[in-house]
């Protein structure tokens, strides 16, 4: 579907009974598509020799084959959710949100695999769940500290 609107050339001004989210498909695609095009020289420099070789592989590779599918689609659905988050909260909430949620897999993950953390690894987490508790709160801790000058009439 986004596929279609990118090469429709469909214009991303939104009509007035259009909902927001699908003017936002519309253009996503869009930046997918400038960001893959400006990505190719470097794979070509980068791990061109092997090109013959990917090619195939994806032809024979009914795993591939799926795995590039998901992966593709899986990160696409995540950088639409990315963007309507940043959408609704903001930036800066949605960037804490994620620093808390890559701490929260790294230490969930270390929990299931059993895998040791490095000192590092836990100095890092408890200073980034920390943050992410202040900015959680400090909204209210600065409203009891400094209340909000009474308007005059």
């Amino acid at each position: 579907f986004c596929v279609a609107s990118v090469s429709h050339g469909r214009d991303p001004t939104p009509h007035p009974h259009t909902p927001h989210h699908t003017v936002a498909l519309r253009i996503e695609p869009r930046r997918f598509v400038l960001a893959f095009l400006i990505s190719l020289p470097v794979m070509y420099a980068v791990e061109g020799s092997k090109w013959s070789e990917f090619c195939s592989l994806v032809k024979t590779s009914r795993d591939l084959q799926i795995g590039l599918a998901v992966s593709g689609m899986s990160f696409y659905i995540y950088n639409e959710l990315a963007t309507m988050t940043i959408k609704a909260t903001g930036a800066v909430t949605s960037s804490v949100a994620n620093t808390a949620k890559r701490v929260i897999v790294m230490v969930y993950m270390a929990a299931v695999t059993g895998k040791v953390l490095t000192e590092e690894q836990k100095i890092g987490a408890a200073v980034a769940i920390s943050f992410v508790l202040v900015y959680s709160v400090i909204d209210d801790v600065v409203k009891k500290v400094f209340p909000p000058a009474k308007k005059k009439d």
